[in-house]
């Protein structure tokens, strides 16, 4: 099973020294609209039910997408795969359907577009099963907007808002394969990237792109209005940040010190703007935030924040603290007050405990945390999808685990 999921991608973060590991439920498909967390997980959460591995699923990879209350699920070999439907509106799964259906690889994501399963150039129906052969080959990269579907082959990416009507087609400045990032849209733009880290804001209504000045070594972060491309420097080059307009154009660009010591991270329960990210990053401004969470000061450990004079656990190690030699508790980088932004009021948190992983789900506002959510040790884990009152985990075995809050 691949470890990157349909909604869930460890992101590696090489920040002022440290690897600072960021386990985030969004990868390279649309975030569905119900993604945000409920405010009742703080106050406790149960499971709601499991799904055990498909037979013979060993060696497969596998992926799930819901879809209102459909639960798709995909396993796959390199030559076949399988699609089984479940109706998720009651107590446990019931399965609707299953297909088969021959592949030139293996499947390692499932994609939903219009009630439609995507399976390379296979469009499959999740109520009636009816398939029609799409407007595109099989080895085309997909990823689905809310324009349509937006289907990449090398340099040339052609988006079709029905398998009958292509909006637009353009073809790419850049020598290597493009990919749409489509997890990332502002204000009706996208952003795309080349297996060469070459970067384009594109227009989703018309195609028109704009390259960021971007590399191997930036960071690309969606803002309420526009774009944070981070570049880290090197030994005698200075890090910037630039900020880019929704379109792609550059509205301004200032130094950055990522050795500036703070204690106070900003938050905010949407994306910062780019007004915001410059008074934060350029002058360590938290004037304008929300809300704030703090490094523990009760905490020798450099484990835990402070939000409304409550502690918050996250282990170590952790996107927000770390130990300095001394010992003293000091933050990570001022960056990451923006990964753990624009959720919503309630943010999730991974922590660990040796080997097991745990999902932990906090107010950003009282400071309230729920219990830690088990995910399974890091060889078990496979990924997971936020549903607002629904979490499904999915594992390595093939099992899924889908977490409710307590309804007792």
């Amino acid at each position: 099973m691949a470890l990157i999921s349909a909604l869930a991608v460890v992101l590696v973060l090489a920040i002022t020294g440290s690897i600072v590991l960021v386990l985030r439920g969004r990868g390279t498909d649309d975030v569905p609209e119900n993604s945000l967390w409920s405010q009742a997980w703080v106050n406790g959460f149960e499971e709601a039910w499991s799904l055990e591995a498909p037979a013979d699923f060993r060696g497969q990879e596998m992926s799930t997408r819901v879809h209102d209350n459909r639960l798709v699920r995909i396993t796959s070999t390199s030559t076949t795969a399988t699609v089984t439907v479940f109706d998720i509106s009651g107590d446990s799964p019931r399965q609707l359907w299953e297909t088969r259906q021959e592949v030139t690889e293996a499947v390692d994501r499932t994609r939903v577009w219009d009630r439609q399963i995507i399976v390379e150039n296979t469009l499959i129906d999740v109520d009636s099963q009816e398939r029609i052969t799409a407007p595109w080959d099989a080895e085309a990269r997909v990823s689905i907007t809310s324009a349509g579907a937006i289907v990449c082959v090398e340099t040339i990416c052609r988006c079709w808002s029905s398998p009958s009507e292509m909006l637009w087609e353009t073809d790419f400045a850049t020598d290597s394969p493009m990919t749409v990032l489509s997890y990332a849209i502002v204000d009706g733009h996208v952003l795309a990237s080349s297996s060469d880290y070459d970067y384009f804001v594109v227009d989703l209504n018309t195609g028109a792109t704009n390259q960021l000045d971007a590399d191997t070594y930036t960071i690309q972060q969606p803002l309420a209005d526009g774009w944070l491309v981070h570049t880290s420097g090197g030994l005698h080059t200075d890090a910037t940040i630039d900020l880019y307009e929704a379109d792609g154009t550059l509205s301004e660009s200032f130094k950055f010190d990522p050795d500036t010591p703070f204690s106070t991270y900003p938050w905010s329960p949407t994306a910062f703007t780019r007004e915001q990210a410059r008074l934060w990053l350029e002058n360590f401004d938290t004037s304008w935030a929300p809300s704030t969470y703090t490094i523990s000061e009760a905490d020798p450990e450099c484990e835990s924040i402070t939000i409304n004079s409550n502690d918050v656990v996250l282990g170590e190690p952790n996107s927000l603290v770390r130990a300095e030699r001394e010992g003293e508790c000091t933050s990570t980088s001022a960056l990451q007050a923006l990964y753990h932004s624009g959720q919503g009021q309630v943010q999730s948190f991974n922590e660990t405990d040796g080997d097991e992983q745990f999902l932990v789900l906090v107010d950003m506002v009282t400071g309230r945390a729920s219990e830690p959510i088990p995910l399974g040790t890091s060889e078990e884990f496979a990924g997971y999808t936020p549903l607002g009152d629904m979490l499904i985990v999915e594992v390595e075995s093939g099992e899924i685990l889908a977490y409710r809050p307590t309804t007792s």
